[in-house]
């Protein structure tokens, strides 16, 4: 299995060598904060609120009833699903490599546990996950209920908020900082459906410069899914995991998180030669194949011996 610390001593050992952070890794940090502060601007602004303590649901900075609120909710997350659905259908599952917070909170959880083993460091390092895990539920919270419960609601009220609040940080928390991107690559839900959505896509992880690789499997280390990327449009296909069910296609379980094509370019980016690995539209080439079965079958030859 690549998680773990062969695969964080690898993705972030490159990333060292070359004294700085990938430009997917610094992608993947700016969308991930750009699209979490837009949803909490969204309940914080007064443009989409449901308050279900006090019952004072907001839209466009109105105060309307729930049916009102509900209707005027409808239509953008008709057409945000409908934008979810064509991103996935043809391009695959980038929402989860560049756009899902929980996803990017792992990796830093993941990175966490790697980079230090003092106790008291590990103690700051987990009490940081914390305070941001509280911080996603805060805005979660924020969505659905008004915060003045904390201050006009009866004694039940408030004890109820503050168990939901603390519960979902408590979840968000045991995600990041028990599970990281395991969570990603059996467990959840939004990944099955986006995965589901995308068998047959025309976008992601190619192999279009066979030639050039030097098979250091680095790419395979590095792979939070376990998928060969180099294999991609080649069987078998990994059998499911956790929530997944079997026979997806590769390229349908690929998250598009680019760490694979980052350890291709830290590993190969010396040399005069193209990066054997490509993410973007994918180049098919049939004579590909059999020089992607020789490399796996030397791989595999120095493997055992």
């Amino acid at each position: 299995m690549p998680l773990g610390n062969k695969r964080n001593s690898i993705a972030y050992g490159l990333t060292a060598a070359a004294k700085r952070m990938h430009r997917y890794t610094v992608y993947r940090w700016l969308v991930g904060i750009s699209f979490t502060l837009s949803i909490a601007l969204l309940s914080t602004s007064g443009m989409m609120r449901f308050d279900m303590w006090g019952g004072r649901h907001l839209y466009l900075g109105q105060e309307v009833g729930l049916v009102e609120a509900a209707k005027a909710f409808a239509f953008p997350f008709l057409a945000i699903n409908i934008v979810i659905i064509v991103v996935s259908r043809f391009l695959g599952r980038y929402l989860c490599g560049f756009v899902c917070p929980v996803g990017a909170l792992a990796r830093l959880g993941e990175w966490f546990r790697w980079r230090e083993k003092k106790s008291h460091v590990r103690f700051l390092q987990a009490s940081s996950l914390f305070v941001i895990s509280l911080l996603l539920s805060a805005i979660t919270f924020t969505f659905w209920v008004s915060w003045d419960v904390f201050v006009e609601g009866s004694t039940l009220a408030i004890s109820l908020s503050a168990s939901a609040l603390l519960g979902t940080a408590l979840v968000f928390f045991g995600i990041v900082s028990g599970l990281g991107l395991r969570f990603c690559r059996d467990l959840c839900p939004s990944g099955v459906y986006f995965a589901l959505l995308g068998t047959e896509t025309n976008n992601g992880i190619s192999f279009p410069h066979p030639d050039a690789c030097t098979n250091c499997k680095a790419c395979e280390s590095v792979c939070p899914m376990d998928l060969s990327p180099r294999e991609l449009d080649l069987e078998p296909v990994r059998q499911g995991m956790g929530l997944y069910p079997d026979d997806l296609s590769n390229h349908a379980l690929c998250i598009r998180c680019g760490d694979c094509v980052a350890a291709c370019e830290g590993t190969t980016g010396r040399n005069e030669t193209p990066t054997p690995l490509h993410m973007g539209w994918l180049h098919r080439e049939p004579a590909n194949a059999e020089k992607v079965a020789e490399l796996t079958k030397a791989g595999r030859a120095d493997s055992d011996s």
